[in-house]
């Protein structure tokens, strides 16, 4: 981190959700004069990296490592069987703090500048979701002196745990800015998400229980999610489209640029839900959801990017939804003993999702660990690709018995590696750290 600056990255790239024309339009790229740009442009770079470190290499890595996708090709054979190097997380840590929580702080100064508490509220959630992703993956990060890199060139490492007491008072500095009423749609959302209803106050609700869950503050995390997401139409989405630039990350990997590296054949996903391996409750409908998850190509089974496929060219990816706060409802009200609480935000999910595939989803009247293990095994299901299944299934130790694909373990990876660019250059860095040590909130 030591020599990185910040730039506005406000470009086509390839990795961008959306197209980034909207937002290029008469900026001033010199990097020197960073901020010469509109926050509201700023603030778009920093929900870029948001989607990117969502549904890009940061989500097929942690598919992989929890089973729900394989590597089948090259370098992801060897990463499917959790062969990795610091080097493979340089881009997403110079993603996440040089294009991404930078970017955000300087558009949260831009709102306070100009008295724009909307800005200073959405640029603070993207911040929130980027440190607290962060933590998450590596542990101890730096953070309260990450981004003064004229001062201090060397940030020093922040506790786990202050980190995501941090992002959580980030959040509730958020609610207080963006107020009950702002949505997704006019206010600091688009083109990067889609215009839905989607309310900046819910899925702050929804962050809240996401990352008190990771903590394992089950009583926080059941009150946020009771206020969080309270429709399916009000998910954070990513934004696609057929335009170059615009395109699922998912799709533009599997095929724009990798076919033959990321495919399903033999997961543990799709044992559960062709009935290979039992679901704690028989679901019929899960041969068709099946069929909008993996198609059969013709060397294996593919993630389907066709055009009604949950990977297509223009189908969004979920940033936070409400199918994974009415879970975390359901878990945590599992865990604290309400199993009446618990089951009626899981079965709710279940009605959803049987109008949604037109198929049979049915409802549980289970208790106890058995009731905690269907919600657990529902989420897993639910939300393939989702970088929140990989901090599941650490979290809880593996409850639902996911294979463990490399050799000489007995456990999944536990954490992404330092990247080999901070190892260089930050005289702070704390020291290697194994892939199979747990992060101090799962110790």
């Amino acid at each position: 981190m030591k020599k990185y600056k910040i730039f506005l990255m406000l470009i086509a790239i390839g990795f961008s959700s959306v197209s980034c024309e909207d937002y290029t339009d008469g900026i001033n790229v010199d990097p020197n004069n960073f901020t010469s740009a509109p926050g509201n442009l700023i603030v778009g770079q920093a929900e870029l990296v948001v989607v990117k470190l969502s549904s890009s290499n940061s989500s097929r890595t942690a598919g992989m490592w929890t089973d729900q996708f394989t590597g089948t090709d090259r370098q992801y054979i060897t990463l499917d069987g959790y062969g990795t190097t610091a080097a493979d997380y340089d881009d997403e840590w110079t993603d996440v703090y040089a294009s991404g929580a930078a970017q955000a702080r300087i558009a949260k100064q831009n709102g306070a500048d100009a008295g724009d508490a909307l800005l200073e509220g959405v640029a603070g959630i993207m911040e929130a979701i980027l440190m607290g992703e962060s933590a998450a993956l590596w542990g101890d990060i730096p953070y309260r002196t990450a981004f003064d890199y004229t001062e201090n060139e060397d940030p020093t490492y922040d506790p786990q745990e202050q980190v995501f007491d941090d992002v959580q008072n980030l959040l509730s500095d958020a609610l207080a800015k963006v107020g009950p009423a702002a949505n997704v749609a006019s206010v600091y959302g688009a083109p990067i998400f889609i215009g839905n209803s989607a309310n900046w106050a819910e899925i702050i609700h929804s962050l809240k229980a996401r990352y008190f869950l990771i903590t394992k503050e089950y009583a926080n995390a059941h009150a946020e999610a009771l206020q969080g997401i309270s429709s399916a139409d009000g998910d954070l989405l990513s934004s696609h489209s057929n335009a170059n630039g615009a395109r699922n990350l998912y799709y533009q990997f599997t095929i724009e640029q990798r076919n033959e590296y990321l495919r399903a054949d033999g997961s543990n996903l799709v044992k559960l839900m062709t009935g290979e391996r039992a679901r704690a409750i028989a679901t019929p409908g899960d041969l068709v959801r099946y069929d909008s998850y993996f198609t059969q190509g013709l060397e294996g089974i593919d993630l389907n990017a066709t055009a009604d496929g949950y990977f297509a060219v223009d189908a969004s990816f979920p940033i936070v939804s409400w199918v994974e706060t009415r879970l975390i409802e359901a878990e945590c009200a599992a865990r604290l003993g309400l199993d009446d609480l618990a089951r009626a935000p899981f079965n709710e999910v279940r009605a959803y999702l049987a109008g949604k595939y037109d198929a049979a989803f049915p409802a549980t009247a289970s208790s106890g660990a058995d009731l905690l293990y269907e919600i657990t095994e529902e989420k897993y299901v639910s939300m393939p690709g989702s970088l929140q299944i990989f901090h599941d299934v650490r979290r809880n130790n593996n409850l639902l018995n996911v294979p463990i694909d490399g050799v000489g373990t007995t456990v999944i990876p536990q954490r992404f590696l330092y990247p080999q660019v901070e190892i260089g250059a930050n005289d702070n860095f704390p020291g290697l750290v194994d892939l199979f040590t747990p992060t101090p909130v799962n110790q």
